[in-house]
């Protein structure tokens, strides 16, 4: 819910910039304004709708992040050896 909620908070910040864009391109010239405007909206409606199907994939990375406290050493990967030497094997036993 979070996710859709900042997506419609940027898409509505971007609509009001539209919108004093269109007022401005309205009283320049009214004929080329309503061309501009229908194509601004097909963009922004293929944007909102990119944006939610985006929002609504699976992630694929792992929510919980490292902390202070070293917890990324709880996570299933085994930290590299510091002193390890690429390409030679690791004799410590």
């Amino acid at each position: 819910m979070a996710d859709e909620l900042w997506l419609f908070i940027v898409a509505g910040g971007a609509a009001l910039l539209g919108l004093a864009l269109a007022f401005g391109l309205i009283m320049e010239n009214r004929a080329r304004a309503l061309k501009a405007m229908a194509g601004a909206f097909v963009v922004a409606i293929c944007a909102g709708a990119f944006g939610v199907f985006v929002s609504s994939q699976t992630n694929t990375a792992p929510q919980r992040s490292s902390g202070p406290d070293g917890s990324q050493y709880d996570l299933p990967a085994r930290p590299s050896d510091q002193n390890a030497i690429p390409g030679q094997q690791n004799n410590t036993p």
